[in-house]
């Protein structure tokens, strides 16, 4: 079986998988709702498992769905893809920002990383935006009584639900936007690392030979203080002071 018939299965047990587990916790959800209106107080073992009992359908659905994934994956493992990585335009990035040197400070390489995290930031607030009135309704205490209970959960839910459409469509746009502004920077990239191949020796020479000559001057230097020393008998003052220190302060001798 070819990687194509494979990627195809997975994704269709994917999507079987996902839809099993919505409904079961629909059901569940309706099962718990329908339990709190019953008005038992406490609630026994009995009540609740003759209401579970009746979504037990889609819960054994679910849980073999799941099971079928588990299976799925052990048996025929998902083909890895190199040439989608690379296709990644974040993961050739990272491959080449290795090359460049750590103090390169280019403009058009900084300016897009700079949009990127106001693109981020701009992102965020949208989607905080788009679950406000999700917030609202559930800080509304007053909707949900119990006779009043299902069309507040209807509305929050549905208030959910138009926030994470919302908010999965920005981040689908934020996708985007950024493997464009990778593109971008790529090219940049690029032209850094040609601008540093082609100045990159004779910085390297000058350093070299800047080096070894304040090795040498610092070497004389060290010599001439050393000379200077000897002829104004600068050792015999040391000399005085050790043994004074040995033979007064520390009472040796």
């Amino acid at each position: 079986m070819n990687d194509k018939k494979v990627r195809v299965i997975h994704t269709v047990c994917g999507c079987v998988i996902s839809a099993a587990l919505a409904v079961a916790a629909i059901c569940l959800i309706f099962s718990a709702l329908a339990i709190y209106k019953s008005g038992e107080s406490p609630y026994t073992p009995e009540s609740i498992g003759a209401e579970y009992a009746k979504i037990a359908v889609p819960l054994w659905i679910a849980i073999g769905a799941v099971l079928a994934g588990i299976i799925l994956n052990i048996a025929l493992p998902m083909p890895k893809s190199k040439a989608k990585a690379l296709k990644d335009p974040f993961i050739r990035l990272r491959i080449m920002q290795k090359k460049l040197p750590a103090d390169c400070n280019h403009t058009g390489i900084k300016r897009q990383r700079e949009l990127r995290k106001v693109y981020r930031v701009a992102c965020a607030v949208l989607c905080a935006i788009a679950f406000m009135p999700a917030v609202v309704v559930l800080c509304n205490y007053e909707l949900f009584t119990v006779e009043n209970l299902t069309p507040a959960l209807l509305r929050t839910v549905f208030a959910l639900v138009i926030g994470a459409v919302i908010s999965g469509v920005l981040i689908f746009l934020l996708s985007v936007i950024e493997n464009k502004s990778a593109e971008r920077e790529i090219e940049w990239t690029k032209v850094a690392l040609s601008e540093a191949s082609k100045s990159d020796e004779k910085p390297v020479k000058n350093n070299k030979n800047t080096a070894k000559i304040a090795r040498f001057v610092l070497l004389g230097v060290a010599c001439v203080l050393i000379v200077i020393g000897m002829t104004q008998d600068g050792f015999y003052d040391v000399l005085q002071k050790a043994i004074r220190i040995c033979t007064e302060c520390i009472g040796l001798g």
